[in-house]
């Protein structure tokens, strides 16, 4: 009795494995849902580092939870591709790319997957984890179109899976911020205020004052500089003059910092004719200027300033012949 219910059970089994349902119903089981990541353009980073940005999507997180409308957009999320340079490690590629990398460099093992760093291969790292600099060069380059104009950074709606969210987070300060509309068409445009634009993307056009002046560093990063004269000193003729800083203390800091910045081991050891680099955010307001002549006047402002006649018309020449008098102007991004 005990020999025929054991081979009822087997030939049952065989059975059920064999069957044409059983062939449709296991691998639709074990078959795991398959992700679309889109690297849609290139762009290079500090002059020598190959980079490309895409688009991931990660809608069938939703599709599994059942709670997306069938007409919405697809969720998503940008990323980075890029290299290591030869013989980098993981805390020197995390202090180099990652916002606050010299503590987040577990992270790049995360990335790899615990594999070693190749720098013959592309390593993908989601955007939000990316420092400012280098999320402005890949917002350039995915969305091309995009540029400077009067009042804001005006963009244009590129792709069918762009949404407001999408936006809000990757270029303004608040994630929460609200656009006029919640649904943009391919190639319709609106403008992002600089008030609410991160300044970290440095996608601000910006000048300084004489003798300042304004470029990027090897990093890739935006910094003003100034050239040292016969006589200077790092204290007085940096720290006093361009940061303003009137605590003793905070000066003290200053100067320190501006020494490992600059690579530099003893403060009074500066040559004629040697930059210095500052970062923008310390420099006094009064060193600081934002270009009024290279900003774009959009057609909704040229057709609101035609409908009111009584209001000055604006024009992109306002304050130049001053400014080319007063002004070092270093344009870093204009489009």
């Amino acid at each position: 009795m005990s020999f025929k219910f054991h081979l009822t059970a087997i030939i049952t089994s065989l059975f059920f494995f064999n069957s044409p349902a059983a062939a449709v119903t296991l691998p639709a089981v074990s078959k795991p849902i398959e992700t679309e990541t889109l690297p849609l353009a290139s762009f290079l980073f500090a002059q020598r580092d190959p980079l490309r940005v895409g688009w991931h999507d990660n809608s069938h997180k939703q599709q599994l939870k059942d709670i997306r409308p069938q007409e919405a957009k697809p969720v998503g999320s940008l990323f980075v591709q890029l290299r290591p340079r030869k013989y980098e490690g993981e805390y020197q590629l995390a202090l180099r790319v990652l916002r606050d990398g010299s503590h987040q460099f577990q992270l790049i093992r995360e990335f790899t997957n615990g594999q070693p760093l190749n720098h013959k291969r592309y390593l993908t790292i989601p955007f939000e984890h990316l420092i400012g600099a280098i999320q402005g060069e890949a917002l350039r380059a995915l969305f091309p179109n995009d540029r400077v104009e009067f009042g804001g950074w005006r963009h244009q709606t590129t792709y069918d899976w762009e949404t407001p969210d999408l936006i809000a987070k990757s270029f303004t300060k608040s994630a929460k911020y609200s656009f006029p509309q919640q649904v943009y068409k391919q190639g319709e445009t609106f403008t992002i205020p600089w008030n609410i634009l991160r300044t970290d993307l440095e996608l601000q056009p910006l000048a300084v004052r004489e003798p300042l002046f304004i470029k990027k560093d090897e990093s890739g990063l935006r910094y003003a500089f100034y050239r040292i004269q016969t006589g200077d000193t790092l204290y007085s003729s940096v720290v006093i003059r361009f940061i303003g800083e009137t605590k003793h203390y905070v000066r003290s800091q200053n100067a320190s910092d501006l020494l490992v910045l600059n690579g530099l081991k003893d403060a009074h050891q500066l040559s004629a004719g040697q930059l210095i680099k500052i970062p923008l955010e310390w420099i006094r307001p009064e060193y600081v200027h934002q270009v009024p002549g290279i900003y774009r006047i959009s057609k909704d402002l040229n057709t609101e300033t035609k409908k009111s006649g009584q209001q000055r018309r604006i024009s992109t020449d306002i304050g130049l012949p001053q400014a080319e008098k007063l002004y070092q102007i270093s344009i870093i991004s204009q489009r």
